[in-house]
């Protein structure tokens, strides 16, 4: 994602990246975009109902590469994959409540281990609805199973029983659903250098095909201002990944959602100026989406570049300008005034994705430790090749 003559010189900040993507606890949310200077495939936006984003977010991943790469449209089932994601929570990890966070690495193992279905196949019913009402129900049900029915005592907690209790949380049998399932090979979501026909499988397994995780800097020191090397390492990580959406791949970004940031008002954006201006929270959590576009300022020679599939020069000279916006594709449904969404689509402003946040306290607090001022992105899943 990157082009040959900065790689060779930032190899050693490359090595020094971590691999691992952060936890999201997704806040829960409260048609198709227009040709954006890039055109990543996607497929209609759908509105989560629980906790879940990054499931849709790896939902929308899969679904981006497979469009891409074959013209069809695929309806995956999130809820499919939170049928999974919950039995192991419960068989491995106890508690009385469950938890809907998770990342990209966890959403992969669930599909290494359990494959997966389309829409239709898991939910019938929810086939062609864009929010699902049966994970929420699901999760009423099953924290209710967890604190006085069937799962609250934690011994009893075996994998038939807890089968039984999604099953009926979610009103399915798992044990028909699987003649229906399809395994990550199934799915086709690229074609390599050499001809291969490369599939889900290949994009998610460690190896020369797997997506990878570039960690964004975040931490500040205490008086919030950004060391050189947090900058350098920004600026290379952001031309890689620029240029992976500029080679129409569905990048994910793993970020910090501050409501107090959004503009409602200007294309869905959230800005840092206006979080300053409230002066406190209202609102935060872990949320992972999928690159779509980007806009520029300072591109020498032409000055600003906005949203729109360009030409392959100017996606070029793009790269060469100040990033102004990223454009993803959210999970939050498609037509929400009150978060300014027409088409489902987000804009993330640079001030907001770089700028020090000091997540659940007052802009201005004084007590704020080091360590507690963060951007507002993590880090980026991105082809191998970037």
């Amino acid at each position: 994602m990157i082009n040959s003559t900065i790689r060779s010189t930032t190899t050693l900040v490359v090595l020094s990246l971590a691999v691992v993507a952060n936890a999201t606890s997704c806040s829960p949310p409260a048609s198709e975009s227009n040709i954006k200077v890039s055109d990543v495939a996607h497929t209609p936006v759908k509105r989560q109902s629980i906790g879940n984003c990054w499931l849709y977010a790896t939902a929308t991943w899969a679904e981006s590469m497979h469009l891409a790469s074959t013209g069809e449209t695929v309806n995956l089932s999130e809820s499919y994959w939170t049928y999974w994601d919950w039995y192991n929570k419960i068989l491995n990890e106890g508690g009385t409540e469950i938890s809907t966070g998770g990342n990209w690495y966890d959403a992969s193992t669930i599909i290494r281990e359990h494959g997966y279905m389309l829409e239709g196949d898991f939910l019938p019913l929810e086939a062609e609805l864009q929010m699902s009402e049966a994970q929420r129900s699901a999760e009423t049900a099953i924290n209710l199973a967890l604190t006085s029915g069937s799962l609250m005592d934690v011994d009893n907690r075996s994998p038939e029983q807890i089968i039984a209790a999604l099953d009926a949380a979610f009103n399915v049998n798992m044990a028909t659903a699987q003649t229906l399932k399809h395994q990550a090979t199934d799915l086709k979501t690229n074609t390599s250098s050499n001809g291969t026909i490369l599939t889900l499988n290949d994009e998610i397994y460690y190896g020369r095909h797997a997506w990878k995780s570039l960690t964004y800097p975040q931490v500040y020191g205490k008086d919030g201002v950004a060391t050189t090397y947090t900058t350098a390492t920004r600026n290379y990580i952001m031309k890689a990944v620029l240029q992976a959406v500029n080679d129409r791949r569905p990048v994910i970004m793993s970020s910090q959602v501050e409501f107090s940031a959004l503009n409602s008002e200007h294309n869905a954006t959230f800005e840092y100026d206006l979080y300053i201006q409230n002066g406190r929270s209202s609102g935060q959590g872990g949320h992972l989406i999928v690159l779509e576009d980007y806009t520029v300022d300072n591109v020498p020679g032409i000055g600003a570049i906005g949203e729109g599939n360009v030409s392959d020069e100017l996606k070029a000279a793009a790269l060469t300008g100040t990033l102004k916006t990223l454009v993803v594709k959210n999970s939050w449904g498609t037509s929400r005034p009150e978060r300014g969404l027409s088409d489902g689509y987000t804009r993330f402003a640079a001030d907001y994705i770089n700028r020090p946040l000091p997540f659940g306290l007052a802009h201005d607090d004084t007590n704020i430790e080091h360590g507690t001022w963060y951007s507002a992105v993590s880090s980026f899943i991105v082809p191998p090749e970037y």
